[in-house]
């Protein structure tokens, strides 16, 4: 099981038995990365993810910003699984049981920040400012411009070093640091928002594939029926979701698969051959195949762990 506060992560090999690094904290230098002292709650760690990485579902009191670095990863949190690679942003709050997996085909970094609202008290708006980790109507990953990628990049290499070297004032300059970045996140998702409601036309469409998608889990579905049901050519259809949600709708059909199949594996008795035929998998095998490569475990091993 993969320790947060911990700057190697060992697992056993499933196959061998023998021990493997599953995750390393390339930085802070010198100090356990999430260790939150209750006078200063602000922890930040540059973290490396072999394919072995292993998460349980959780939640923290800290709100947490999840940077990719390299590799490909997966977010997954309540009922969305989104796909993490190099320069986009995510956020999840307090509130949402949440974890991180890497692709195990192209495993990377990741740079975690977690803060609790103590530290941005001096702040008369820091509710206003934060607001964005629980809007529900906001997408909790963004993919960053260059631009805007060379500045949030600096901020977060500026945090690092502030945090390991904790030199005069290395609490107001990480306070003061950490505030710029949430106003840049907080610009940028209403930014979002913004062009969200310009284009409500594409995003009515891909509603509609979605809702398509999630009343047929069970059936076999081909982008062609999908695309009949909305009138759209598959290939039209497929660049517009790809456009909006950043998955091809292959991707999203499996990821809502896996999204119910946890939920069954957790909430049920139901035994896995069952629950496979019910998400839609074509047989048992491909089913466990499918949610080891995308969960990391397989599906008995994540119901045992789940309760």
């Amino acid at each position: 099981m993969y320790d947060p506060c911990a700057r190697i992560s060992v697992v056993k090999d499933i196959k061998t038995q023998n021990p493997v690094e599953s995750a390393r904290a390339l930085r802070p230098i010198g100090k356990e990365p999430f260790l939150l002292p209750e006078e200063f709650p602000f922890g930040i760690a540059h973290f490396y993810y072999t394919s072995y990485y292993q998460m349980q579902p959780h939640k923290h009191s800290e709100l947490e910003i999840i940077y990719s670095v390299s590799g490909r990863g997966y977010l997954f949190a309540e009922n969305e699984i989104l796909l993490l690679k190099p320069g986009d942003i995510a956020i999840t709050n307090s509130e949402e049981v949440h974890k991180v997996m890497p692709d195990p085909k192209q495993p990377g970094s990741l740079i975690v920040i977690m803060f609790r609202t103590k530290i941005l008290e001096y702040l008369d708006n820091n509710q206003e400012l934060c607001a964005i980790f629980y809007n529900k109507d906001l997408k909790r990953r963004l993919k960053l411009e260059a631009e805007e990628k060379e500045i949030v990049t600096a901020i977060l290499d500026d945090l690092l070093l502030e945090y390991e070297q904790e030199n005069l004032f290395y609490k107001e300059k990480i306070t003061a640091r950490l505030t710029e970045l949430l106003v840049i996140l907080h610009r940028l998702y209403r930014m979002q928002r913004r062009e969200e409601q310009a284009d409500d036309g594409i995003g009515e469409r891909v509603n509609e594939v979605i809702e398509y998608i999630e009343s047929n889990l069970q059936e076999k579905i081909m982008v062609k029926d999908i695309a009949e049901h909305i009138h759209l050519s598959a290939s039209h259809l497929s660049s517009l979701f790809k456009q909006k949600t950043g998955l091809t709708i292959y991707n999203f059909i499996i990821s809502k698969r896996l999204i119910l199949a946890r939920k069954l594996l957790v909430e049920t008795d139901k035994p896995v051959d069952l629950i496979a035929e019910e998400c839609g998998f074509n047989d048992v095998s491909s089913f466990i195949r499918c949610f080891r490569e995308r969960v990391g475990t397989t599906p008995g091993q994540y119901r045992r762990a789940s309760r």
